[in-house]
């Protein structure tokens, strides 16, 4: 079954409330914040976006994380 999609724009504003609404997270900025949402080549059932990553990978958040990924696992990109 096909998930609903979202633009770019729309998605990286899902990751954005959702980003914010954990208390000690509210109004810093993130990759999701200065990257944005970007296509990928979408693998079986995988997802065909994802959150630009521009800090160290070591700092990342695996909340963060989690919010990626549900959110993939709900919406595709539109083309």
């Amino acid at each position: 079954m096909a998930k609903p999609t979202r633009t770019a724009k729309e998605l990286q504003q899902l990751v954005i409330d959702r980003i914010e609404a954990i208390p000690e997270l509210r109004g810093q900025v993130t990759d999701a914040h200065r990257g944005g949402v970007i296509g990928i080549e979408a693998e079986e059932d995988g997802p065909n976006w994802t959150v630009r990553v521009l800090s160290d990978r070591n700092t990342h958040r695996s909340d963060i994380a989690r919010i990626i990924r549900q959110l993939q696992m709900t919406y595709d990109m539109d083309d």
